[in-house]
């Protein structure tokens, strides 16, 4: 009889609060913020804090409420048993007044992933792989409880600007994570996720076969889009995409970006395997894979996702350097030895320019059109200098009468 209450309530339109509504005499609806696959996302003042949180109501008119409100109850349970810096954190579980369940969370001020992705650009891959292995991070700590995310996808990693950086993540949604303690609430014959990023065992509705490798999979679907501007699998519908989740190859990302070379292919090729025995055994192992394949690169270029950086003409593809890392360290260390010793030329005199300039750049600014302007400046300028001193060694009577 109380779950048949409930389902009537979920499917009563007039049971969701409208803003001005205080739940349960804490929290007061702001604002809308965001539609979930379970309910919509609100910003609520605390009554007594005015502190600010996000607060999940679920949906009416759901097909089974019984179900709704099992899974509402599961991402409760495995929120509140995840305490780490890259998972969203849940801070109460209730109903309102008409008995609809509601979620408080903290609220993210940022953006989501897929807010900052367009079609078509790549992020730098630098900030690429210290996003995915954030992600990586919040996964590990969810398989080591027993969770399975099962939608990771860019809509679901937040993106804060914490400490000068403006790409500390939070994993959200775990709406339809299975859970060991919570099996049984998601039928497994039903194919849950979003294709475009699922696992192939995802797309086959396998049940129990479906684990932690499902997420690895995923995540290296994320990655695979950052770096190369494109989903590794696309469809005009959704019978044709699940189709190539399950029985095609994607595209190896270097011939989308063929700076990334075979290295980067062979991470990404293993993390998507299409049997899930196949893959790395754990997400980190993937992230820091992928992380040593992109800084093994020599010259992987610094992509802007806002705009497209200005390339440094005078600098020749074999000396490009990338601007942040051990690879710069070294190059200026050599740099400065070199000019110590020799008389190297304005080349190199620019070369050491750009890369201290970068080097001492925040990471995640210096890849902006204007820093690469300065940068560019500043190697003239250097240039400039270099060759007036060697014309007037050349011709000291000269420069002596002038």
């Amino acid at each position: 009889m109380t779950q048949n209450r409930g389902a009537e309530a979920i499917r009563d339109a007039g049971a969701i609060p409208s803003i001005g509504t205080i739940l349960r005499g804490t929290y007061r609806i702001v604002r809308p913020l965001a539609e979930g696959g379970c309910g919509d996302v609100w910003v609520a003042a605390h009554t007594r804090l005015g502190s600010e949180v996000a607060v999940k109501i679920l949906h009416p008119g759901l097909a089974s409420a019984a179900e709704a409100l099992d899974l509402f109850r599961q991402e409760a349970d495995i929120m509140s048993a995840l305490r780490h810096p890259h998972v969203v954190q849940i801070l109460d579980f209730n109903v309102t007044e008409k008995g609809v369940p509601f979620l408080v969370m903290e609220l993210l001020e940022g953006r989501s992933l897929s807010q900052g992705m367009v079609s078509g650009e790549r992020f730098d891959p630098l900030t690429a792989v210290h996003i995915i292995d954030q992600i990586a991070q919040a996964l590990e700590a969810a398989h080591a409880h027993g969770i399975v995310h099962l939608d990771l996808k860019p809509d679901n990693v937040v993106l804060l600007a914490i400490d000068g950086r403006d790409d500390f993540v939070k994993v959200i949604d775990f709406g339809i994570s299975r859970a060991r303690w919570r099996a049984g609430v998601i039928d497994d014959s039903v194919v849950t996720g979003t294709p475009e990023f699922m696992a192939p065992e995802q797309a086959r509705g396998e049940g129990e076969e479906i684990d932690y490798r499902a997420d690895q999979f995923s995540l290296a679907a994320v990655a695979y889009t950052l770096l190369t501007g494109h989903e590794p699998f696309q469809g005009s519908d959704l019978a044709g995409l699940l189709h190539q989740v399950i029985y095609k190859t994607q595209r190896p990302p270097s011939e989308l970006a063929p700076w990334l070379g075979e290295r980067v292919d062979a991470v990404i090729e293993r993390a998507m395997s299409k049997r899930a025995v196949d893959r790395y055994p754990g997400v980190r192992d993937f992230s820091e894979a992928l992380r040593a394949a992109v800084e093994h690169i020599v010259g992987a270029p610094r992509v802007d996702r806002l705009a497209t950086p200005v390339p440094i003409a005078f600098v020749s593809p074999e000396l490009a350097v990338s601007s942040t890392g051990r690879e710069t360290r070294r190059f200026i260390r050599r740099a400065s030895r070199k000019i110590r010793t020799s008389r190297s030329g304005p080349v190199l005199l620019a070369l050491a320019a750009v890369a201290a300039f970068a080097w001492f750049s925040p990471t995640t600014r210096d890849t902006t059109r204007a820093a690469w302007q300065r940068a560019r400046g500043e190697a003239r300028r250097v240039i400039g200098s270099a060759a007036a001193s060697r014309a007037a060694a050349a011709n000291p009577a000269a420069a002596a009468s002038r």
